[in-house]
């Protein structure tokens, strides 16, 4: 982000604490050149990197993949601001859909879910770190803009990101390095908008809309050495992202807590007996407790 000498103050005060955005009550509407301030957006770029996922047996205990990097970039000029209004340009991002199942032959499988997905209480989830809501990140994803400032300023902002999980290479209620891991299999789709928010007014812009998503399938061969068990069988080669020709609002849900980070869980699904919950989720509300006692009713016995 260019640095802007004409916002420079020195208020003790930061710009969050004086401008802090209810998101409850934040009006959403798309942008308007003839009606707000004349962004102009100079450039504005997305794509997935034409690569295949890599995967890495080096563990003893766990099989790590990373996908391929999603990014988006914009550069802009904002216009210049006669008044002491607070303005964040940046990236939200939201996740409309995600099956990521781990097989262990036919003992059973593992599964990262949200409740609130599955159980449709919610149309979408905030994927963001959570500390910065509802922005996907708090440095180079967002530009905070504080009045007045007295000629037009240039600004980059970008956005990345990729899937690099450690999967057990046992089943995870155990701790060993036996591997019974037969089949991965992660899908995933995303919404990003590319945003204005007026923060001293509590309204939010819609400048862009864009969705993309990533199939990720790998095949094990538990009986083979490390280093040649594990064969990627999905395409090589990800699906762009597409920029939608019409800007679509952002629901409600996508706006608030909880992020994907803290409502996500993990579960093992035995072929026989009970869920076991092996990650809990950190967010818990009543769309989660009602998901967690119907399909995890019962902790089975380990033995």
């Amino acid at each position: 982000m260019a640095l802007n000498n004409d916002a420079i103050g020195y208020d003790p005060l930061t710009v969050e604490e004086k401008h802090k955005v209810d998101l409850n009550e934040i009006k959403q509407r798309f942008y308007d050149e003839k009606r707000d301030p004349f962004i102009e957006l100079i450039h504005f770029q997305t794509s997935i990197e034409r690569k295949p996922t890599e995967i890495d047996e080096t563990s003893l205990r766990v099989l790590k993949y990373r996908s391929p990097s999603f990014i988006a970039t914009a550069t802009f000029r904002f216009p210049s601001i006669h008044t002491n209004e607070c303005w964040k340009v940046g990236f939200i991002q939201a996740c409309d859909h995600m099956v990521f199942h781990n097989e262990y032959g036919n003992l059973g499988y593992s599964s990262w879910e949200f409740p609130q997905l599955i159980d449709r209480d919610v149309s979408m989830i905030n994927d963001s770190c959570g500390r910065n809501y509802p922005w996907y990140g708090s440095k180079n994803q967002v530009a905070t803009i504080q009045g007045p400032i007295h000629r037009p300023t240039e600004y980059t902002i970008s956005m990345r990101d990729l899937f690099a999980p450690w999967i057990p290479w046992d089943i995870p209620t155990y701790e060993s390095e036996q591997c019974r891991l037969t089949h991965v299999y992660r899908h995933q789709r995303f919404y990003v908008w590319l945003c204005a928010m007026n923060c001293t007014k509590n309204e939010l812009l819609i400048m862009r809309t864009l969705r993309w998503s990533q199939t990720i399938e790998i095949s094990v061969e538990p009986n083979l050495n490390r280093g040649i068990r594990a064969t990627l069988i999905s395409n090589s080669r990800p699906d762009q992202p597409i920029i939608l020709r019409r800007n679509l609002l952002i629901p409600s849900c996508a706006l608030q807590e909880p992020s994907a980070n803290n409502a996500q869980l993990l579960i093992w699904r035995p072929t026989e007996g009970y869920p076991i919950i092996v990650v809990h989720p950190k967010h818990r509300d009543s769309a989660t407790t009602k998901y967690l006692h119907q399909h995890c009713q019962r902790k089975p016995t380990i033995k």
